[in-house]
């Protein structure tokens, strides 16, 4: 079955059901535009050839796996926490349920540090980062979210603090208006301090950690090390994005507790 018919497919299967959106791991098609209300989500650099070897089994688990990437996703970026969505595969479309992304992050494992709508925006915003880049290129950058007296002691500021003196209205991490000024400094060295409430208290600070006792997957740098470090330091949680492979990793205790690719890219069409 080729790729016109599996999204035409998929497409009518959603509207039926009432999908919240369609997943789409083929190429795009005119067909897309008959269900302007039910957004299409691309996802990209998927290496289907990869499969061809592997027994109908293992093909749904990479398929269950890449659906739940999808609905991680539109849980963070699109506040979808209910309702089903179609995937679509050049050898199948799959019912996916969103609660499974939205379980798979659940943000209530880490209220008694940070308030849920905070972790939310600050993960949802580094996950703009890690798809959006800046500039053209590729950018990494930390956030440290908790007691900013307390992240204070543990590091020093690199450069002169862009957010010293700014009214708490602008530094406001829950409001999006401020995403932009985030972004241009998140081209800076150094990690972003944020408070319990939201706000960003600093850019550009340096952490003073040791990197003692933690143990990370190999591939991961300096920023993530000491991001890992000062969680097992102090009761703080960190937010990390990957310069290379964009990876967005949220770490607690010392450890990766999650991990989200970001190479994702949600797009309504119709």
């Amino acid at each position: 079955m080729n790729g016109d018919l599996m999204l035409a497919t998929a497409c009518e299967v959603a509207e039926k059901i009432g999908a919240r959106a369609v997943v789409s791991f083929v190429e795009p098609a005119p067909v897309l535009a008959k269900v302007p209300d039910i957004p299409i989500i691309r996802v990209q650099e998927l290496q289907l050839d990869v499969l061809k070897d592997l027994t109908m089994h293992d093909i749904l688990e990479v398929s269950e796996r890449h659906m739940l990437d999808a609905a991680v996703h539109l849980y963070l970026r699109r506040n979808l926490e209910t309702g089903l969505v179609v995937g679509v595969f050049p050898y199948a479309v799959i019912l996916y349920d969103i609660e499974e992304g939205k379980n798979f992050i659940n943000l209530k494992d880490f209220s008694d540090i940070v308030p849920r709508e905070v972790l939310h925006s600050a993960l949802t915003l580094a996950l703009e980062i890690a798809v959006e880049g800046r500039e053209g290129r590729a950018i990494g950058t930390a956030f440290i979210i908790g007691d900013p007296e307390e992240i204070f002691r543990h590091s020093h500021q690199a450069i002169l603090n862009p957010y010293q003196g700014q009214p708490g209205t602008l530094r406001d991490i829950k409001n999006r208006d401020n995403w932009e000024s985030v972004k241009e400094f998140a081209q800076l060295d150094g990690v972003f301090v944020i408070d319990k409430t939201g706000e960003v208290r600093a850019a550009g600070r340096y952490l003073d950690v040791t990197g003692r006792g933690i143990s990370l997957p190999g591939g991961l740098g300096g920023r993530h090390r000491a991001t890992a470090s000062i969680t097992h330091e102090i009761p703080v949680i960190g937010i990390t994005v990957s310069e290379s492979g964009g990876m967005v990793r949220i770490f607690r205790d010392g450890n990766c507790k999650i991990s989200i690719r970001s190479d994702i890219r949600l797009r309504s069409d119709g």
